[in-house]
């Protein structure tokens, strides 16, 4: 429960704020802080609402207890077998060299656009679409939709590198 309370405190204390949005929680620890998948991300939040560490309201999370009162390590980084969960079958453990690996969709980056933002789903892919059309679709979809992201004033600090990673197999 200690562990869990350590990875459920590290998104508010990286964001510091008393309260995140649940996408914008699960997205901390997938890929801001690069510990988790998205699917063990959305497990760990799961399991602290259980257990009520988190608690929800609105569609925002709060923290159960005292996010000061946590000591995080330096370099902190959770066990290899948190939470006991296992990646898909047919995929190599859960080890960091695969988690650094895992590519990020377009559908993560619509979700993440559209939660900060605040526009929904739908107008963005008509952005994207028109804009993806205007550059003869030549540029991978999801760095069309990173330029779109930044014209609505979207940070996207948090995932370029990440898309970077992704689409040309290195960091910016």
């Amino acid at each position: 429960m200690e562990e869990l309370k350590r990875v459920v405190s590290a998104p508010f204390k990286k964001n510091l704020v008393a309260s995140l949005p649940e996408k914008d929680f699960e997205f901390s620890l997938a890929f801001d802080l690069k510990w988790f998948s998205p699917k063990i991300a959305s497990e760990v939040k799961s399991r602290a609402l259980e257990t009520g560490l988190l608690s929800l309201k609105d569609g925002a999370l709060f923290p159960g207890f005292e996010v000061e009162s946590v000591r995080l390590p330096h370099a902190y980084k959770p066990p290899e077998g948190f939470l006991e969960l296992k990646e898909k079958p047919g995929k190599p453990g859960n080890s960091s060299a695969g988690r650094q690996k895992e590519d990020i969709s377009f559908e993560q980056i619509l979700d993440f656009v559209s939660a900060d933002t605040g526009l929904n789903r739908q107008r963005l892919v008509a952005e994207i679409n028109s804009m993806q059309d205007r550059l003869s679709y030549l540029v991978d979809i999801r760095i069309v939709a990173l330029i779109v992201a930044k014209k609505f004033g979207c940070d996207i600090e948090g995932v370029i590198g990440k898309v970077s990673r992704a689409v040309l197999g290195s960091s910016y």
